[in-house]
């Protein structure tokens, strides 16, 4: 069957089958989505027609290039066209194309036979270094010079490129010493999938501009002999091994001289560095293996560092995120793994709490909009910092409302008993805050807080563009509802948070209420206070529901 394979955007190599037709763009529904902005949502279409396939541009804005031209009109696709949309390249394979036994990896073809090429030299990376002799030692001085020349320019790696580079062109930058060095005719750089461990290859370039490095073969016995045994090793006279007599693309390729090196950062292999050259057999001595191999293990210095700084910063964007959900002693623990937050829906078990500003209308008509939110805003850094303070996670803000979640995406065993707690701090911090605030001749907030135990979908939920963690479900709605039926200056409470926290409450049962959406009424609680030793206290004896609620002195 055709195929088309093509590297994704996490470097992996993929490889579809074709069958009538496969289209290609940015949008998810695709067959195959590219995420690059300059990707059309529907930009490409490969079509079965008779025996053939064809490819053609549905109008996008950036054209569809195939062997780099762009088309027009739709074009019959043969074996090896290669297909550009936006910096991704696909290749195709034709029903009838000839399988070869090697694995092509963008622009670096990796031998799956046993190909052994007459390895020149071997270099452990713990070998000792004599190879460069004292000054004193060196009648030549034209040797003398070359050395210097070489390791002046390997010294230059590790001080004209910095952190600030990108990867691509971090790598695209040791390349170009690679050539300051070196009498090699082309270069590649692979590096080590943190996943998979499989070599990816990520720089292909020829020493010549005009001349397209796209077909460089590597003998897989010469990457393993690098790759795990992690030694340096240079090869000769490709062309001379038997072994490739039957290798057309060997054949092709005219290579004669090559060195591979690992790039090891504390002993840990990140990638090679592999030069070829199609001029002298013995165009590589063993100074340059030597010299290569520091200028690997710079180049691994380099390459471990920017991922360091990649991960921190991507740390700091989750950090930042958490931040705004989590109370901060949780943060780190999400942060470094200890603590995960599920992705994807999935059912939890969780105290919900809506706390909502009484009258915030005829509030917000009595001053100006700038003076509205800022005043909301010191109200809801007061709420949030006692949210935090009892473990809760922040949901979100709804107009002057707000709701909390204790139980998701961290479950404790005592999530109702904190969300109650944290309901009680907050109207005593309120209380305070509006004394404050009615000394200072400003306006006071009064708030009826409403919270509600059951099972609820937690998840980041939203679009592509936009998503958020957050909880859904009958408890959810019932909590707001509960909300609702609160007065300024009251907590209520369903009767499932009171059957969690029943005991370690001052509480009066309010008669039932009917709430929108439930076929019965529902039993509320208000609760009064905390007792000061749940555990030696008797239990409370729950009034009859025809008792009517008789109000507290405020």
């Amino acid at each position: 069957m055709a195929q088309l394979s093509y590297r994704d955007d996490e470097g992996e190599i993929r490889e579809r089958d074709l069958g009538n037709h496969v289209t290609l763009g940015r949008h998810p529904g695709q067959d195959i989505q590219i995420l690059e902005r300059v990707v059309s949502k529907e930009h490409a279409l490969i079509e079965q027609r008779g025996d053939g396939y064809y490819l053609q541009d549905r109008e996008s804005r950036n054209g569809t290039y195939l062997n780099g031209s762009r088309i027009r009109d739709p074009v019959q696709l043969e074996s090896g066209d290669r297909i550009e949309i936006g910096s991704t390249t696909l290749y195709f394979e034709g029903d009838d194309a000839r399988r070869e036994d090697f694995q092509r990896s963008g622009t670096v073809t990796i031998h799956n036979e046993e190909l052994e090429t007459h390895i020149k030299q071997k270099l452990s990376q713990d070998e000792s270094d004599d190879r460069f002799l004292p000054v004193q030692d060196i009648q030549d001085e034209d040797i003398l010079r070359r050395d210097y020349e070489k390791l002046r320019i390997a010294h230059e790696l590790s001080s004209s490129i910095g952190p600030e580079y990108e990867l691509q062109e971090l790598l695209e930058q040791i390349v170009d010493k690679a050539f300051d060095l070196f009498s090699a005719d082309r270069a590649a750089i692979l590096l080590q999938n943190e996943e998979s461990e499989e070599l990816v290859p990520k720089v292909v370039e020829s020493r010549r501009e005009d001349e397209e490095a796209e077909d460089i073969h590597i003998s897989r016995t010469i990457l393993n002999e690098v790759a795990e045994q992690k030694r340096a090793v240079s090869s000769s006279n490709a062309m001379q091994d038997s072994r490739f007599s039957g290798s057309k693309s060997i054949m092709i390729g005219q290579i004669r001289s090559a060195m591979s090196v690992p790039m090891l950062h504390d002993d840990e292999l990140l990638g090679v560095i592999y030069l070829d050259t199609k001029m002298d057999q013995a165009a590589f001595s063993d100074k340059d293996l030597q010299i290569l191999s520091g200028f690997a293990r710079q180049a691994a210095m380099l390459v471990s560092h920017h991922r360091l700084l990649k991960k921190r910063e991507e740390e700091i964007v989750v950090r930042e995120k958490v931040r705004r959900l989590l109370p901060p002693e949780l943060v780190e623990e999400v942060v470094t793994g200890r603590l995960e937050l599920e992705k994807g829906g999935e059912m939890r078990r969780a105290t919900v709490m809506f706390a909502d500003i009484r009258n915030f209308t005829s509030f917000s008509e009595q001053m100006p909009a700038q003076q509205v939110v800022a005043n909301l805003n010191e109200y809801f850094e007061l709420m949030v910092d006692v949210v935090f303070e009892y473990e809760g996670t922040l949901d979100k803000f709804i107009g002057d409302e707000i709701m909390a979640i204790w139980g998701a995406p961290i479950e404790q065993d005592n999530d109702a008993e904190r969300a109650v707690q944290c309901a009680v701090s907050l109207q005593d911090e309120i209380r305070a805050f509006n004394q404050r605030r009615s000394e200072e001749g400003r306006v006071t907030f009064e708030i009826g807080i409403g919270l509600n135990t059951g099972d609820v979908i937690a998840g980041y939920m939203g679009s592509t563009r936009r998503m958020n963690y957050t909880v859904m479900g009958d408890t959810v709605n019932t909590a707001n509802r509960i909300c609702s039926k609160a007065e300024p200056g009251d907590i209520y409470i369903g009767p499932d948070t009171f059957s969690d926290v029943g005991h370690g409450v001052d509480f009066e049962m309010m008669p039932s209420v009917h709430l929108k959406g439930k076929r019965k009424d529902v039993d509320i609680y208000r609760i009064d206070g905390l007792q000061d030793d749940p555990d030696t206290q008797e239990e409370q004896i729950v009034p009859e529901r025809s008792i009517q609620n008789t109000r507290r002195d405020e």
